[in-house]
């Protein structure tokens, strides 16, 4: 399973041609996303000038895919990665560890172009896009 992260979803909100290629590179059951990226999805829909147009394609693109829960596995496996790169000091955003987090306990890889800060946690697979 490949789960995509943020930055690739809001490429395809935005209409953008390299971010749609990556629905054709996989099959619509191989995808998944996580809540945290619904939130920050649902976050940049409600602060534009157009929240309700883009509410409305936030919630029509996340129909179209399975999201897996920050939960207490999750929750977990975030406490022991943060807790890792603050003491490396190589800390990244706490939303981003929250996503690999999910990413890690489901075993699934992570489709995102944001290689430079995902590639400082341990085992987790990224696919740059």
């Amino acid at each position: 399973m490949k789960i995509l992260d943020t930055d690739i979803l809001v490429g395809i909100l935005r209409g953008k041609k390299d971010a749609e290629g990556v629905l054709d590179y996989l099959n619509a059951e191989d995808i998944a996303i996580t809540s945290i990226t619904a939130f920050e999805l649902y976050f940049g829909a409600f602060k534009s000038e157009r929240a309700s147009e883009n509410i409305k394609e936030v919630d029509s693109l996340l129909s179209s895919y399975p999201v897996l829960h920050f939960d207490k596995n999750a929750s977990k496996e975030a406490g022991k990665v943060y807790s890792a790169l603050e003491k490396s000091g190589k800390r990244i955003g706490i939303r981003d560890v929250m996503i690999a987090a999910i990413c890690l306990v489901n075993d699934a890889g992570l489709i995102t172009r944001n290689v430079k800060h995902y590639s400082r946690i341990e085992g987790l697979g990224i696919e740059k896009w």
